[in-house]
């Protein structure tokens, strides 16, 4: 394999500042990720961390009001959704770590993540929503729409344990 000039073994668009910042924020993420398992679940406070972190990863990359991330934040998502809302949800679920390599939700990667990313206390609600709401994407082709409507079935399940960035 050559070399870039970077005298790196990686291609060289891994190099590219939008790259980097990418990496970073998956760096971040991945330690939060995994800081669970190292020392137990997350608490309320770190969840809530994480989730302010997921947001602003997301938040750059798409035109969505604040006034409507709060909503959503809240488990209100009645309202008719633009294709920028539709894709923060997306990318909500990317950096959650919960789509296939083709982009699309999954449910057995949803489960396996509850007990690394959310504290103990939401643990059994998430599951049940999740249990739930797991035939709610399978009306929507888009797989923007997918992540959208599995989370606002979630929401509409359990409100008050629900928490979104």
């Amino acid at each position: 394999m050559r070399l870039n000039k970077y005298k790196d073994p990686l291609p060289l668009f891994v190099h590219s500042p939008n790259c980097r910042r990418y990496r970073s924020w998956q760096l971040l993420l991945g330690l939060l990720l995994l800081w669970p398992e190292l020392c137990g679940s997350v608490n309320m406070q770190q969840f809530i961390q994480s989730l302010d972190m997921m947001r602003n990863g997301c938040m750059v990359k798409f035109k969505v009001p604040p006034e409507i991330l709060n909503r959503i934040r809240d488990g209100d998502f009645d309202m008719e959704p633009t294709q920028d809302l539709l894709c923060y949800t997306k990318c909500v679920a990317q950096l959650a770590g919960v789509l296939t390599k083709k982009g699309e939700f999954s449910v057995s990667k949803a489960f396996a993540q509850v007990p690394i990313i959310l504290p103990t206390e939401l643990q059994g609600p998430a599951k049940s929503a999740l249990t739930h709401c797991k035939e709610a994407q399978n009306a929507h082709k888009d797989t923007c729409a997918k992540v959208f409507y599995i989370s606002k079935c979630m929401a509409d399940f359990d409100r008050a344990h629900f928490k979104f960035p």
